[in-house]
């Protein structure tokens, strides 16, 4: 069974839902809230956010360093939601 989410953006107080199976990126552009990112796949780490809030699940593929990560940030083109989150985008 499907859960859905949503995604607060705390820089500007938006928010849009989210569905467990997508990834965080795919969820704000079916919402018109589009995210900065270059290649959609983990690579690249563009579209690095914070995760203030919530639960996530990150598979990355080298495009955010181990300090980055335990600072909290997340790369959204590849991290589903596993609850409701808030973001603090760049």
């Amino acid at each position: 069974m499907k859960k859905d989410f949503t995604c607060k953006i705390k820089n500007t107080g938006q928010i849009f839902p989210l569905i467990e199976e997508e990834t965080i990126l795919v969820s704000s552009y079916q919402a018109e809230i589009p995210l900065k990112y270059h290649c959609n796949a983990g690579h690249c780490g563009i579209c690095k956010v914070k995760l203030i809030q919530g639960e996530a699940d990150m598979q990355h593929t080298g495009g955010i360093s181990r300090d980055d990560i335990k600072s909290g940030y997340i790369l959204p083109c590849c991290t589903q939601p596993l609850s409701n989150i808030e973001i603090e985008v760049q």
